[in-house]
């Protein structure tokens, strides 16, 4: 019986996790709820047009406004050199 108890002690220890801070605990504890959240959301606004990423109108055949399309290929080109590299 004590044999038990000690064996139950330890594997909640084991599944208890510590976070950091508790927006972290909150993400994890409904992460899967918040992930389904945003894809239905990227979704619709890709079916209506919008930039996923602010409110402006997107370029044709592209999910980004002018602004963020020339963003996404700085980072685009960064990310390349830098992995040339390693």
């Amino acid at each position: 019986m004590v044999i038990k108890k000690i064996i139950d002690k330890v594997k909640k220890k084991l599944t208890d996790k510590k976070y950091s801070n508790r927006h972290l605990k909150f993400y994890h504890e409904n992460k899967n709820r918040l992930i389904k959240e945003r894809q239905n959301k990227y979704h619709q606004k890709r079916k209506f047009g919008v930039c996923v990423r602010c409110k402006k109108q997107v370029v044709p055949g592209i999910v980004f406004c002018e602004y963020h399309q020339n963003k996404q290929k700085e980072y685009n080109q960064k990310a390349r050199r830098k992995s040339r590299y390693f």
